[in-house]
């Protein structure tokens, strides 16, 4: 985030996502571990669709962990991006 005190805060950036690509179901860790570099997974529920098992092998994968955006004003998701 940006600016100073008293000074609105502003994202440092904005990231364009075609949310029709991102992954919203898995039912494994072996269908989480097959999944190609490069791939954006989440969901509208703060990461609750995927099991713990599932949501800790994405994170194994992932550089930055868990982030929540705003696709829209009122509407977040929390997404995982997979460097590894």
């Amino acid at each position: 985030m940006t600016g100073g005190a008293g000074a609105a805060r502003q994202p440092a950036f904005t990231l364009g996502l075609n949310m029709s690509n991102v992954v919203t179901t898995l039912s494994s860790v072996e269908e989480a571990r097959a999944l190609p570099q490069g791939t954006v997974v989440g969901d509208p529920h703060g990461g609750l669709t995927f099991s713990d098992a599932v949501a800790s092998a994405l994170e194994a994968r992932s550089f930055g962990g868990w982030q929540e955006i705003e696709v829209a004003p009122g509407t977040s998701w929390t997404i995982i991006v997979l460097n590894r």
